[in-house]
């Protein structure tokens, strides 16, 4: 008797792998070391929008939400409020180190992940692939290093999704609250609530006593996302008479306007303009001459780039710059529509991949880039399996809303893989359930013959 090899026997050995409690374990174990080397390798854990939050937190120290600019202290027209206060209360209220903000941090994407899996584990999916994918897929903890708003936006929109599987008025008005609270940390958030309400709609029509009292219940994320909105947008109103739960600038005009470029330009022509300067390329495009124009129209400095708002010297121009380019970024779409529309769909990969790893070795950046890859992917295939409904998958469908809420809001905009850390947690949520319910299914039967041959 010979016993049959192949497929089922490989599949029967993976999931002996996955059975095993001391994988979980080893997980965790290589999460705990990839909080170290974050904490220790992006030291001193500022890049980028960090600059300008550790000085709006500074600020807030001395009861002004604002900076200088060149019309004196005026308040800030750019960024919502979220992660400046946190910065304030931990940096500037306690005196905590930076170092003990950043491993608060990335404590904090770790409870995400722990709240996952007892969630995988409590419907009945093995949770130990999903942490397995949560250690070879670090780029939660990598955003979670700096001092950027991205992990406390994690927290939000996880704690958000989670608290909708509770199914009860409470839950639904926490979810909305922490919805909120994503919302103050990133503009582009400010819709989940509404989404969060559609979703409770869909959900409690199947179950509850009429339309009624399911359109009640619905009410209860984006009521409870208002009070908490609701400072801000008094806030708002008192310093620039719009009553607005977002800053009356932002980064939406800019950003658009970028997008319409950005498959022009190289990454030599993105560190130039992250750093204020131009190229050659960037001339000899057109770029250079075009935002010089509209610098011109608003009385700007012409040497100023389109990347961030917050490089205009006072509040008038930020606020300004912000409507001149997103006019001129939709006459530039409308010119040239299906140049855009390739850019859009360039941004369904984009978005989710990093594009370059620099100041690493080339082998760590390879393995990176096959691990964000391969998560997308599996991760893509869970949310295809949630919809399709085979027996056997549990994990609820609604999340694939929320899991692509931010890419749906940056398909038209400038791109940045960081973009989508938000639902990254999600994502992996999709890629591990997938992997568990793909070797939880039997075995197919060997075609022409039984479970054994004879010779």
């Amino acid at each position: 008797m010979l016993r049959q090899v192949g497929a089922p026997g490989v599949f029967d050995g993976l999931r002996a792998i996955f059975d095993e409690r001391r994988l979980i374990w080893a997980a965790w174990l290589v999460i705990g070391v990839e909080c170290v080397a974050a904490l220790y390798l992006l030291r001193p854990w500022a890049k980028g929008d960090s600059f300008h939050y550790l000085l709006l937190a500074r600020n807030l120290s001395q009861g002004h939400y604002g900076s200088l600019t060149t019309s004196g202290f005026e308040p800030d027209v750019l960024r919502p409020p979220g992660y400046p206060v946190v910065l304030w209360l931990l940096l500037e209220l306690f005196s905590l180190p930076r170092m003990a903000v950043v491993a608060l941090q990335l404590s904090s994407i770790c409870g995400v992940i722990f709240a996952i899996q007892r969630y995988l584990a409590k419907i009945g999916v093995n949770p130990a692939p999903f942490v397995v994918v949560a250690a070879a897929y670090p780029f939660p903890l990598l955003y979670g290093g700096m001092l950027l708003a991205e992990s406390w936006t994690m927290v939000a929109m996880t704690a958000a999704a989670l608290l909708l599987t509770r199914r009860n008025s409470p839950a639904y008005a926490f979810s909305g609250v922490a919805a909120a609270v994503g919302a103050l940390m990133r503009s582009d958030l400010l819709f989940v609530p509404l989404l969060l309400s559609i979703i409770v709609l869909a959900l409690e029509l199947r179950t509850s006593g009429g339309k009624a009292k399911a359109a009640g219940k619905a009410l209860l994320p984006s009521l409870a996302a208002a009070v908490v909105l609701l400072p801000y947008t008094a806030w708002n109103y008192a310093h620039f008479q719009k009553a607005s739960p977002v800053p009356v600038a932002g980064a939406v005009g800019t950003s658009l306007y970028l997008s319409t470029w950005q498959r022009d330009l190289t990454w030599t022509d993105t560190l130039a303009i992250i750093a204020g300067g131009s190229t050659q390329h960037i001339e000899d495009i057109g770029l250079g001459p075009a935002v010089r124009s509209i610098n011109r129209s608003i009385g700007a400095p012409e040497k100023i780039l389109a990347f961030d708002p917050w490089a205009y010297p006072d509040n008038r121009l930020r606020i300004a710059a912000a409507q001149a380019f997103r006019e001129a970024a939709l006459d530039r779409v409308e010119a040239a529509p299906g140049r855009y529309a390739g850019h859009v769909a360039h941004n369904l990969w984009a978005l989710w991949i990093t594009k370059r790893y620099d100041g690493v070795p080339t082998v760590v950046g390879v393995a990176l880039m096959i691990s964000s890859a391969g998560v997308f992917l599996l991760g893509l295939a869970g949310m295809a399996t949630a919809l399709l409904r085979p027996r056997g998958w549990v994990v609820r469908p609604f999340f694939i809303l929320l899991a692509l809420y931010p890419a749906a809001i940056h398909l038209w905009l400038h791109t940045e893989a960081r973009y989508t850390a938000a639902t990254r947690p999600l994502l992996m949520m999709f890629a591990g359930a997938f992997v568990a319910w793909a070797l939880s299914r039997p075995p197919k039967a060997a075609v022409g013959s039984g479970s054994a041959t004879s010779s």
